[in-house]
């Protein structure tokens, strides 16, 4: 059986600690116990050295006794201390040879071992030898102070002390120098074992502060070398990581790919609060800070909290580390590290997640285009088959002029903004006319694409100074609704190999009802109610060439008469008018042999003051200017390339280009116009031309 060393990878210190520990216990105790026998000591050579006066003393006052007994004076003091000194040096000898207490050199009991050495015990022996003598002759004196034959008595014992002092003298100090003999052994033990003691203790000092060193040696490779692996981890890693405390400091340790997220330098006690205040939306923000908080609450439980977080994929406004403003679309996920039970930081993951939604967006965005152009295809099936023809006929060479016009004007350097202007003006007006077109038809698809073709041009229009750079972009958009008009042709010609249908037919009927489904839509849009009633059955009696032409005036006024001439539900109410607009669109043969065409709606009519009003916020015209000018001639300024009374410009107002389409036109028919308006009442166009 194998027996298991506790301490763990520490157990080689601990053991040398616990040896130190118990060296130092044992030392002690040997340093205890011999500094008591060496106390004794000290005490048992003060005793053999209050022998040796002792021994002096009985000498003096036998000698005081005799010299008192001579005079004839009494020798009682003298006696006095011959008793007390002989029993104590009596006492002592004895205490000397068996051990015992005596009275000490303070009058206090001190005890005293028994001599062992071997020169002690022969000079006790020696001493013992003449004193028991002495003694004898002593205690007659003692015990007879006044008889007649102590002075004989003195006599004798005189001669016994001057004989025998010096002897007893020289052995009592053959004790003392026994028992310093054996003093100063023992303190050289106590030398030997506290050096040895101490020898000891530096070799296991040394042993542990070598494997300490060691130990934190390995430690420090140890630990540099997951700091390594955690720098390699951190500066590779694509996600944000982080520390967070509950007071939202950034911890220590973050990984690189944070700074960039983030687009600041992190630094450890950064504040992450601070952070989602600047990037976020303020509903935003107070979610998360609420969320960070709940996580921090032990009480919640982390797996009932992940639907629960307001920063999942969600727009942040942040910059890069060159201070250039940038949005993100960030994933922050939260993980608790906690300790005995209570979380004491949460674990922050950054995950930039822009690519992805851009990705979801653009996925649904051509989902969407796919299903508009799905949709738009099968709307052609619903269009009339030589409408559809004429218009994919026209559309085609309107778009391959419109890309002329534009790869002209980049190849000659010598054009003068004016020019530029020209060409804008005119690639807008095609536009225009086609957007028409397809809306008069129900092709939303081409409508679309129509109004965002104008859109791009739009802001061109508007501005004061044209250069060949701002056209170089447009023949993208006019290659972009090419190609769809090819596909809509290629399949018109494949069509029409299995279909009678698509053969050339025009109707006054189709018209009609072409113009009431653009008509009934823009209504709806704009919040409107309409009612379209249209005559046009000697449309039949004109050539091609004049239905193409009246076909775009009529598509420009009738979306006029819809958006600017028919009023909102409320304006009609509040004018006793009925909430349905009528709008009458005819086409008749004149006695002269000529044709006229007329739109007639019962909207707001025009303005003078209020076209004036517009005029002169345009810039183009001066207060005076327009002093000058009739009703009538301000009238005739709606026919103007840029006129619009539209705060703003949408897909069927606001561009300023209607109107001037339709004055090109009429041009183009050498037709003439007559206007006749009341305001509040009634808009009335009539275009009157040769067949």
């Amino acid at each position: 059986m194998t027996i298991q060393l506790p301490g763990g990878k520490y157990r080689e210190i601990i053991w040398a600690v616990a040896l130190f520990l118990l060296l130092d216990l044992s030392v002690l105790v040997l340093n205890f116990y011999i500094s008591f026998q060496i106390s004794e000591d000290a005490v048992a050579i003060n005793l053999a050295g209050r022998q040796r006066m002792l021994s002096q003393r009985i000498a003096k006052s036998l000698l005081t006794a005799q010299s008192e007994i001579s005079k004839g004076a009494s020798p009682d003091n003298a006696l006095e201390e011959l008793s007390g000194t002989t029993g104590l040096f009596d006492s002592t000898l004895q205490a000397f040879e068996t051990g015992g207490s005596v009275q000490g050199s303070d009058g206090k009991p001190a005890i005293i071992s028994p001599v062992k050495s071997e020169a002690g015990m022969q000079a006790l022996k020696d001493a013992r030898a003449i004193w028991v003598p002495y003694l004898n002759l002593a205690r007659p004196v003692l015990e007879d102070k006044s008889g007649a034959q102590l002075f004989a008595q003195i006599d004798g014992l005189v001669s016994y002390a001057m004989n025998n002092n010096l002897k007893l003298l020289k052995l009592m100090n053959q004790l003392t120098t026994s028992l310093e003999q054996g003093a100063n052994a023992k303190a050289d033990t106590l030398r030997q074992i506290q050096t040895g003691g101490i020898f000891l203790a530096m070799i296991n000092f040394i042993f542990i502060l070598f494997k300490f060193i060691r130990r934190l040696r390995e430690n420090d490779r140890k630990i540099e070398i997951a700091q390594k692996e955690n720098e390699e981890i951190l500066s590779t890693v694509k996600e944000g990581l982080f520390l967070l405390d509950r007071e939202f400091r950034v911890g220590n340790q973050h990984s690189a790919s944070l700074e960039h997220m983030l687009g600041i330098p992190i630094i450890p006690g950064t504040n992450f609060r601070e952070i989602l205040r600047t990037s976020l939306e303020q509903s935003t923000y107070q979610n998360a800070c609420e969320y960070i908080d709940l996580l921090f609450s032990d009480h919640v439980k982390e797996s009932l909290m992940g639907n629960l977080n307001p920063l999942h994929k969600v727009e942040m406004h942040l910059k890069t580390l060159q201070g250039k403003p940038v949005k993100r679309y960030l994933t922050v996920e939260f993980n608790r590290v906690q300790q005995r039970g209570k979380t004491v930081h949460l674990l922050v993951t950054l995950f930039d997640v822009t690519n992805e939604v851009e990705l979801e967006k653009e996925l649904v965005e051509t989902r969407e285009e796919a299903r508009e152009e799905i949709e738009g295809l099968l709307n052609l099936l619903k269009v009339n088959p030589n409408m559809l023809g004429t218009f994919i006929e026209k559309a085609e060479i309107t778009l391959l002029e419109m890309n002329d016009e534009l790869r002209s004007s980049g190849s000659q350097h010598d054009l003068k903004p004016l020019d530029y202007r020209r060409i804008i003006d005119s690639v807008f007006r095609k536009v225009h006319t086609m957007k028409g077109d397809s809306a008069m038809l129900g092709l939303e698809m081409f409508e679309a694409l129509s109004q965002k073709f104008e859109t791009v041009i739009s802001p061109l229009r508007n501005k004061s100074i044209l250069s060949g750079e701002d056209l170089l972009t447009l023949p993208f958009y006019i290659e972009e609704i090419l190609q769809k008009i090819l596909t809509v042709k290629s399949m018109v010609e494949r069509l029409s190999a299995f279909h009678d249908a698509f053969t050339p037919a025009l109707t006054a009927e189709n018209l009609g009802n072409n113009l009431d489904r653009l008509a009934q839509r823009i209504a709806i849009e704009q919040g409107k109610k309409i009612k379209l009633i249209s005559d046009l059955q000697q449309l039949e009696k004109l050539p091609p060439h004049v239905h193409n032409e009246l076909k775009e005036i009529m598509v420009q006024l009738l979306r006029n008469a819809v958006v600017h001439g028919i009023e909102t539900l409320d304006e009609r109410l509040q004018l006793g008018k009925h909430t349905m607009g009528n709008i009458h669109v005819t086409l008749r043969e004149t006695e002269t042999g000529t044709y006229e065409f007329t739109i007639l709606d019962d909207g707001r009519g025009l303005s003078p003051e209020r076209i004036r009003e517009t005029l002169l916020k345009s810039g183009k015209y001066k207060s005076a200017e327009l002093e000058e000018l009739n009703d009538r001639q301000i009238l005739m300024k709606i026919f103007e390339p840029g006129f619009t009374t539209s705060a703003s410009a949408d897909r069927h107002s606001g561009h300023g280009v209607g109107l001037d389409v339709v004055y090109r036109k009429i041009e183009q028919l050498g037709a003439r116009m007559r206007l006749n308006t009341k305001e509040n009442s009634h808009t009335r166009f009539s275009i009157i031309f040769p067949a």
